[in-house]
């Protein structure tokens, strides 16, 4: 009956667009639902330019018949072609190696990391540059590196992040450590340490994936995901210099006071919940009654 009503609905509609949907088969896809699998359709549909969307901002090319056809779905606007770019593949995963945005060189550079020392200073680092947030526009990027101190792998890849501080001195570059705030690690998603995030206009943009941590390979993430080229690839090396800070690169372990609270909060609970028990209960009562024999047998 659904159908039937479908196909009394959209019978009128069929007719007067017989020479474009070839009629029947219009009407079978409405019925079957497949509105994308009929064949010998029109050609490819050509995507205005920027000029032409801006002259008609407010409002929209598409028909009721684009509309029931689901037309949409197989054509970007201008302005989604760039971040149709990170979209995900049909598995769910991200295209990262396409991810490419444009940044604003820091005229301010002083060649070295940024450590984070509070949350103003996160406030600060993230602030965007104006009030665009589209990738394919100009924008201010950071590459900030999540790490903590009692980390291997931070303290590994430390002295090849500060190298790449010098080998770009356009690009801001930051250490967060995610041990002391880790209420960013929820809003970032970070789930490992150490990670490298590229952030543009405030927003998280693509993270190192590599597994190799060394100053070539961060050269080639910030070309590969940026605009921004190195004046010059003489310092693309690891020195002394680079071993004496900001960064560690020796682990240092550090007293996790929360984690003793939380272990004794555990055990303080399982206690009191084990003498509510009926086992407490029995230990108890045979405790009491080893004890009444043991008396009886001295008196």
């Amino acid at each position: 009956m659904h159908k039937i009503c479908i196909f009394l609905l959209f019978l009128p509609l069929s007719v007067i667009h017989a020479n474009e949907f070839k009629g029947l088969q219009f009407l079978i896809n409405i019925i079957t639902g497949e509105f994308m699998e009929s064949k010998g359709r029109s050609p490819a549909i050509q995507l205005p330019n920027s000029e032409e969307m801006s002259a008609v901002t407010g409002q929209t090319n598409f028909s009721f018949v684009d509309f029931i056809s689901h037309r949409e779905r197989r054509m970007c606007l201008p302005h989604d072609v760039y971040e149709a770019q990170a979209t995900n593949d049909s598995d769910g995963s991200q295209k990262s190696k396409n991810v490419r945005v444009k940044c604003i060189p820091n005229a301010t550079g002083n060649k070295t990391v940024q450590v984070v020392q509070s949350m103003k200073e996160v406030v600060s680092l993230l602030s965007p540059h104006g009030n665009s947030t589209k990738r394919n526009l100009p924008g201010k990027c950071v590459l900030v590196l999540f790490f903590t101190r009692s980390c291997p792998g931070s303290a590994l890849m430390g002295p090849h992040f500060v190298a790449l501080a010098k080998v770009f001195p356009n690009l801001t570059l930051a250490a967060i450590d995610a041990f002391k705030y880790h209420n960013l690690n929820t809003e970032f998603g970070i789930i490992g340490l150490p990670t490298l995030m590229l952030f543009h206009q405030g927003r998280p943009v693509v993270r190192f994936n590599d597994t190799q941590s060394t100053v070539n390979s961060f050269i080639n993430f910030v070309t590969r995901h940026t605009d921004l080229w190195p004046p010059s690839i003489q310092n693309a090396y690891v020195t002394s210099e680079d071993f004496n800070g900001p960064l560690p690169n020796k682990v240092e372990y550090e007293t996790d006071y929360y984690l003793y609270l939380a272990w004794a909060f555990i055990v303080f609970c399982a206690g009191y919940y084990f003498t509510k028990s009926r086992l407490y209960s029995q230990i108890v009562e045979m405790i009491q009654r080893n004890w009444r024999e043991s008396e009886a047998q001295i008196e």
